[in-house]
């Protein structure tokens, strides 16, 4: 019976011990099992092989998976900015912190670690710089071409002389800078430093009368938020004294800018109180004495209040215009050639403005002085005129008058234009002059006419652009 015992008990252990063999070995399989998905990632290449930090690498290879957050590169000890990732491919960033080295690239997917390939990172070249643009006054935007610029902004040191500047836009090869107060300065050193190490210097003219304009303490009149009424009178375009008017204007809910049209000619002031405006200016040519073909097209709220002459239209007159949509501002240019301008101008859909006004000649085209035929003699005499320009998103408007007579001298085109730039606009019209020159301010002035207008009387005008 005992020996029975003995060998009933050898089996149960016997049993037993396989139980555990059999259940040990069926979890180890599912183990295996549930990591049979991942599989090490594996670098095959580089490209390229080399370069600077900032540089884009592609990594190809396999195993990398397409989840991104669970992808990490690193460059020796230093994690990587990952761009891109898919299986077979990612795109990452080489990071700062190398020079005149090699890195060795690893990749992290899910946590586990691929093999490592050499990256090798060239020395960090001084910045060249090749060109800047021509001129500049304090808050214009001077562009830098030449080479090895960093991309991250931050690591571009630009200095006018000893004064930084704000630099905007990066690239390896190009720099876009705000440049800063530089006083009576009529010319600056620009150097451009990247890690310590500075570039060669290139000189950049500061336009004297452009800075005065955008440096000026003006008077300045806040008639309500966003609506602000400066003048001056000081020299200006050499030892002239020149006045001049300029409504600085944020278009919002509270400032909508208008044009406003009269078949009867009337005075600025009177047409601006009728359309119950704040502040607003003279705006399109009209037939005057034995002048013929200056009429403009003009459109108010979707409606064409004017077809304009048709035909014969100088190009000085009606090559470009100012559109609202939105209360949005844009100034276009039509054409480069008089005559049938105004027809351009009722081409334009309703649905990119509902208002419109012709007039010309176009000043500042994307940032640039551009007047047709500048040497024209309607370009080239120093009169009373009217300006209007826009910043590049169309939401802040500057109007400009400039007086003649009694003590002071009007502008050229070409200066009024420099006014409007130096003031901060992309693009810029002129429009009529002379004796139409007229700025209203309500409750400023007299009855809200601030300007003097050539010969000292109101000349009744057919359109306005205000703002109520």
């Amino acid at each position: 019976m005992r020996n029975k015992l003995s060998f009933l008990r050898y089996i149960l252990v016997i049993l037993t011990l396989s139980f555990f063999a059999i259940s040990c070995g069926d979890k180890e399989d599912v183990y295996k099992e549930d990591l049979s998905f991942l599989s090490d990632p594996i670098i095959t290449a580089l490209s390229p092989e080399s370069g600077e930090a900032g540089d884009v690498v592609t990594i190809t290879g396999t195993g990398f998976g397409v989840d991104r957050s669970k992808v990490k590169i690193r460059f020796s000890t230093v994690e990587a900015t990952v761009i891109s990732v898919t299986d077979t491919e990612i795109e990452v960033e080489a990071p700062q912190g190398f020079s005149d080295r090699t890195a060795s690239v690893r990749v992290f997917a899910s946590s586990l670690p691929s093999n490592t390939v050499d990256f090798y990172y060239i020395g960090n070249t001084a910045p060249f710089l090749t060109s800047v643009t021509p001129t500049c006054f304090y808050n214009s935007t001077v562009v830098i071409a030449g080479a090895h610029f960093s991309s991250n902004k931050a690591d571009n040191i630009v200095k006018f002389g000893t004064i930084e500047g704000t630099v905007t836009e990066a690239t390896k090869t190009t720099l876009t800078v705000i440049a800063p107060n530089l006083g009576a300065a009529t010319n600056a050193d620009i150097t451009v430093t990247k890690f310590g190490e500075v570039s060669n210097a290139l000189n950049i003219d500061v336009d004297v009368d452009q800075n005065k304009v955008a440096t000026y303490n003006w008077t300045t009149h806040t008639a309500r938020p966003g609506l602000v009424y400066k003048t001056g009178e000081f020299t200006l375009f050499g030892s002239t004294t020149r006045r001049v008017h300029i409504l600085d204007v944020t278009l919002n809910a509270s400032n909508t800018l208008g044009i406003g049209f009269s078949t009867t000619n009337a005075a600025t002031v009177t047409m601006c109180n009728n359309y119950g405006a704040m502040a607003g200016i003279n705006a399109g040519y009209f037939p005057l004495g034995e002048t013929v073909d200056k009429d403009p097209y003009i459109r108010i709220n979707g409606e064409t209040v004017q077809e304009g002459h048709t035909s014969g239209v100088s190009v000085h007159f009606a090559n470009a215009a100012l559109l609202i949509h939105n209360n949005v501002a844009s100034v276009r240019r039509l054409g480069t050639s008089g005559g049938t301008l105004n027809r351009v101008a009722a081409a334009i859909p309703v649905s990119e403005a509902e208002n419109i006004i012709v007039c010309g000649p176009m000043l500042v085209v994307d940032g640039v002085i551009d007047i047709v035929n500048p040497d024209n003699p309607h370009n080239l005499s120093s009169t009373a005129r009217t300006g209007l320009g826009v910043t590049a998103d169309g939401k802040r408007v500057f109007m400009v008058a400039v007086d003649t007579g009694n003590g002071v001298t009007g502008v050229t085109t070409e200066q009024l234009a420099k006014t409007l730039q130096a003031l901060g606009s992309r693009n810029a019209m002129n429009f009529d002059g002379g004796g139409s020159t007229t700025m209203f301010v309500k409750d400023h002035g007299i009855n809200g006419l601030v300007n003097l207008p050539s010969g000292g009387v109101q000349r009744a005008v057919r359109s306005i652009v205000y703002v109520k």
